[in-house]
This record gives structure tokens, C-alpha cells and sequence, in this order.
């Protein structure tokens, strides 16, 4: 599917005028196609058919790990390496691994399995990733080498399987999975149909007929979900079966037509606005929604989490638990899927917060960028979470609270680079009267500046650098993270000056081994099992409480503001 475009094509007119109007309001579809309720792990999955495909998994060097910068690299001159077998792993956060294959091989694709993300060079030139998945086409060779380059932002990284397959059975599993999703859709599709008359006419057709009958009426794929990029565009947006136009029918008897070449549609909200309408697509009627973005009073409630990762039965404990506490606004500070070259992870995500009343604010982490490591632009988080203008890194004022959302996965390793333009707002935010002026400085970011619970890993060395500074100029008041996966907690001293540190990265990927730590730092509190946390605050208290996945309380603090009772 190409890019969202999201055009609206008609303003404001009045509901009377449009046909629309003489439709009922019970939807076509008794839920969206993305359900959290409902598991459609086999449509989600793009796993091929081993039939015809051969592991390369013996014969390969480790040539070296390095850290040089940048994700745009000339190849290396390698000496003979290390042999190795696949997969093969090493702990060496924020490097680039390299490897060989010297042999024969007939045109086809490879699809390699590496962590975070991997580029390859066939012959000494370098070979673009294909649109599904990690696929990358080869030529036939006698006697040629390939070299992967293997990008890790993680902990541990390396190069976990290399397959190969001709062109033929690459398009026949592509047909594969199309076929099964096709299947999948069009029974989740009946399934979910409500409309009394077409039930009716359904009866004692076959799948066929019955797909051919449902064609003009398209299936919400997900539920509108009230998101904010981190830039500060508040939006809801949904995805539908098909592209072409949505009608919005408000409460006020005013209606807007959306236009999307791809599925993907959005509508603008504004603070103080509240939004209750019912879509309508083609023939199909979807239900009323409603949203609402008042401005942030004097206190505020936030929640925070990081790492849903794919762990989404746990993810869908979590957000029901959050949902309970009705906070002003919903955080997930990265590593929001387990892979961001998967397309649908993003919708499934979506589905899991999609009705909620409060804005969710998602922040890229290494996990969003996987697969797209040859230009580091994560398109399909641009294109469901975003849209493809939108900044990765911003700055918000919740009530009492300044929010800073920044990026270092836009850079490898992840750095916010000294000379880039998102280091150049960085500091000049920090240097703005209207940031100093904020009761609660707040800064968001996946990777954390200290952290202890993940064995061999202390927090990222470029981010403190960058912080630093503002911390002791009193700057800083809580930074919030996630990477490693559990929940950690650490306050420290600068130049008189108390900061907090806290890690959320519970919310459903796979949690830290117990009794595992690295020696330093040091933190305050380590607590590994899936959590979230609610943050109140005013201008003179901010309050922090942990809560586990069945809602028990696992830690709690109690920040004061001195600068604002003086």
C-alpha cells in the first residue's frame, strides 16, 4: 500500500444534505478486524513454508564488530575471520557486527534474521532490503561472497539465520500467505456481520459468493484511536479495508469526508474540542465514536509504560488496567512492536488502544526502526502511529507538567548527534523560558541514561552526555525510559539538584532474568515482572505508583517542587 495522503476533501456542511443522513446508526460489523479479543495469530504471521528453501547456517566468519557511526558505511576490508554456525550472538550493544559467506548460489532471495536490523553486499555492492519483510534478491554466483552487516542497537546482537530460496518458491509462499490471509479476512469478516438483511441474503452461499456480497461493504480493520505524535499533532486515526473516502457524520449536524490512498484515515482534533460522530464507508456503517481533548487542568494524570514488543495478551491486561485509572493522557515510550518491518504490528497495536477517550503519546524506540536499517526512516510507524511529516521527537506542556520526547534511534548507534536538527531544538528547548518555567521537567526517551537490571548493560554513555548538563543546571527533574525490560528506579544528585530515573519496560515483551544484574549502577529499586505506572501531579507534588499486571501495587513516590514553594 502506498502512503497515507489523508486529504479532506469537503469542509463543513450541514448533515441534511447528505443521504447518509437516512441511514441507521447500528453498524454493518459487530467490531473492528483487528481485535484484541479475538486471536488471528495465522493472519498476522508472515511465516513461509520451509519446502524448497535452504538453510545457510554453516561456512560463515565473524569478522569484527565495530562502533563506528553512521548507518550510510563503505565496505570494510576484511582479513579472514573467525568460522562460525548460526546463529551466533554476542553481547555488543550499539555496534555493527560483520560477516562472510564465500560459496555458489543460484539467483533467488535471502532472508536473513539478524538483530536489530541487517544490510548486504553481494559481491562488494551493496544489495536494498525487498518491500516484504527481510528479504533481500541475489544473483547466481560461483565463487562469490556475501557480506551482512548486521545493525544492534540491543544488548545482545548478531546474525541468527540466513535462508535461501529461488524466485519461484519466494512467489509461491508470498501466494501462501496472501491466500490464508484472504481466508482468514473473509471469515473474520463474516463473523463479525451484523445487518440482519445480509444475514439474510447470505444464506446457502458459498465463500465466494459470499466475498463478492460483502464487496461494497468494507470492514474497519481498527477502532479510531486518539493518538499524539510527539510534534503535538493530535489525531484520530483508524484503518479501514479499503481506501478511497469515509464520511463523518458529528453530532452537530455537520459532516467532513476524509480521503486515504491506503487505508489509513485521520482526523485533526484540537484541545477544548469534543468529537462525537458515526462513519460511514460505501455501504457500510460503522457506529458512533466519541473523543475529547480538553486542555490539561492544574493536575494531570499520566501513565506510563515501554516494551509492548509483541507480548499483546499481556499488553491487553495492561491497557485494561490503565483504562481503569482513566489517566489525561497514555505514554508508551518505544519499542512499541517487536518488529517495525512487520506492516500489521502497528494496526494490532492500534486495536489495543483504539476507543480509549485519552490520547495515547507513542515514542519510537530500536524496535520500531527494525527493518529499515539502509535510510533509518521507520516507515510504517510513520505511516499508522505519525504520518510520514511528523517529527519522532517533540516537546508538549501537559498542565504543571513539560513533556520532552526525543529519538536517538534516528542515528546509529543511537546518538542524538551533536550536529543534527534534532540536538539544535533539544537545547534550545531547554534554554526557553517556557521550558524553564514548567513546575515538572520531564524527559521521554526509550534508551535510559543508567540502568542495572539487564546483565552487562548500564544505560547509554552518549545519552548522559547529553543530559548531563541540565541536570546539574536544575533543568531536569524525572527522565522516563524503557529497553531494558522491568522496572527500575534511581534518584540522584547534581550540583544540588535531585533527578529520577525511572526504566517501565514491563508492558509485555520479555521480561529481565531474575537475580541477573549488572554490577553498577546501583539503582534504588528493581522489580522484574510486566507493570505499568500512573504519575499525578500539580505544580508543588508529583506522585508515581507502579502497579503489576493484576493491578497490585509494586512501588510508589512522592516527588516535591521546591523551586515553586520558594
Amino acid at each position: 500500500m502506498s502512503r497515507v495522503i489523508a486529504v479532506l476533501l469537503a469542509g463543513m456542511i450541514f448533515q441534511a444534505c447528505n443521504s447518509q443522513t437516512d441511514k441507521s446508526a447500528s453498524p454493518t460489523f459487530g467490531g473492528a478486524f483487528f481485535s484484541s479479543k479475538v486471536k488471528l495469530d495465522s493472519y498476522y504471521s508472515g511465516a513461509f513454508s520451509d519446502s524448497g528453501v535452504l538453510v545457510l547456517n554453516q561456512n560463515w566468519e565473524f569478522l569484527r564488530g565495530d562502533s563506528i557511526p553512521g548507518i550510510d558505511r563503505d565496505l570494510p576490508v576484511f582479513p579472514k575471520g573467525q568460522l562460525i554456525e548460526l546463529p551466533h550472538r554476542l553481547s555488543l550493544p550499539n555496534h555493527s557486527i560483520w560477516y562472510r559467506f564465500q560459496g555458489s548460489w543460484e539467483s533467488g532471495f535471502l532472508h536473513i534474521n539478524g538483530d536489530d536490523g541487517v544490510q548486504l553486499w553481494e559481491n562488494g555492492q551493496q544489495v536494498n532490503r525487498h518491500e516484504p519483510g527481510d528479504f533481500f534478491p541475489v544473483s547466481a554466483r560461483s565463487g562469490g561472497e556475501l557480506i551482512i552487516r548486521v545493525v544492534n542497537n540491543a544488548m545482545e546482537g548478531g546474525l541468527r539465520s540466513v535462508k535461501w530460496m529461488s524466485g519461484e518458491i519466494f512467489k509461491k509462499n508470498q501466494i501462501l500467505i496472501a491466500s490464508r490471509r484472504d481466508s482468514i479476512f473473509a471469515a473474520r469478516k463474516f463473523s463479525l456481520l451484523e445487518d440482519p438483511e445480509l444475514k439474510k441474503q447470505s444464506e446457502g452461499l458459498d465463500e465466494e459468493e459470499i466475498r463478492k456480497l460483502l464487496s461494497e461493504y468494507p470492514i474497519l480493520m481498527t477502532k479510531p484511536a486518539f493518538l499524539i505524535s510527539p510534534d503535538g499533532n493530535h489525531v484520530i486515526r483508524w484503518v479501514s479495508e479499503k481506501s478511497g473516502t469515509m464520511t463523518l457524520d458529528f453530532q452537530d449536524e455537520t459532516q467532513k469526508i476524509l480521503e486515504s490512498n491506503n487505508g489509513v484515515f485521520s482526523l485533526e482534533i484540537e484541545p477544548l474540542q469534543e468529537l462525537k460522530f458515526k462513519l460511514f464507508q460505501e455501504k457500510s456503517r460503522f457506529g458512533s465514536f466519541s473523543f475529547s481533548a480538553p486542555l490539561p487542568a492544574e493536575k494531570v494524570k499520566l501513565a506510563v509504560w515501554a516494551d509492548s514488543q509483541g507480548g499483546w495478551e499481556t499488553f491487553a491486561k495492561l491497557v485494561k488496567l490503565i483504562n481503569s485509572h482513566q489517566p489525561d493522557l497514555s505514554i508508551g515510550i518505544g519499542d512499541l512492536v517487536s518488529n517495525g518491518s512487520e506492516e500489521l504490528a502497528y494496526p494490532r497495536l492500534m486495536s489495543h488502544v483504539s476507543g480509549l477517550s485519552f490520547p495515547q503519546l507513542l515514542i519510537p524506540g530500536n524496535h520500531d526502526y527494525d527493518g529499515f536499517y539502509e535510510d533509518l526512516n521507520p516507515q510504517f510507524l510513520k505511516k499508522y502511529i505519525y504520518g510520514k511529516d511528523s517529527k519522532t521527537y517533540g516537546l508538549q506542556f501537559f498542565g504543571p507538567v513539560g513533556l520532552v520526547s526525543l529519538d536517538p534511534n534516528e542515528n546509529f548507534p543511537v546518538e542524538i548527534r551533536g550536529d543534527s536538527p534534532q540536538a539544535d531544538w533539544f537545547h534550545k528547548t531547554m534554554h526557553s523560558e517556557e521550558w524553564k518555567a514548567s513546575p515538572w521537567k520531564i524527559i521521554m526517551l526509550h534508551q535510559p541514561p543508567y540502568s542495572q537490571g539487564w546483565p552487562g548493560y548500564h544505560g547509554e554513555k552518549s545519552i548522559q552526555k547529553l543530559l548531563d548538563p541540565y541536570f546539574h543546571a536544575g533543568l531536569i527533574d524525572l527522565v522516563i525510559s524503557g529497553h531494558t525490560h522491568d522496572y527500575e528506579r534511581l534518584t540522584l544528585d547534581f550540583s544540588g539538584h535531585s533527578v529520577t530515573f525511572l526504566i517501565v519496560g514491563g508492558a509485555g515483551g520479555g521480561l529481565e532474568q531474575e537475580g541477573k544484574d549488572s554490577e553498577f549502577p546501583v539503582m534504588d529499586r528493581i522489580i522484574k515482572k510486566n507493570h505499568f505506572g500512573i504519575i499525578q501531579a500539580d505544580s508543588l507534588r508529583l506522585e508515581l505508583k507502579v502497579f503489576g499486571v493484576e493491578g497490585e501495587r509494586l512501588d510508589s513516590l512522592i516527588l516535591r517542587n521546591t523551586t515553586q514553594l520558594n
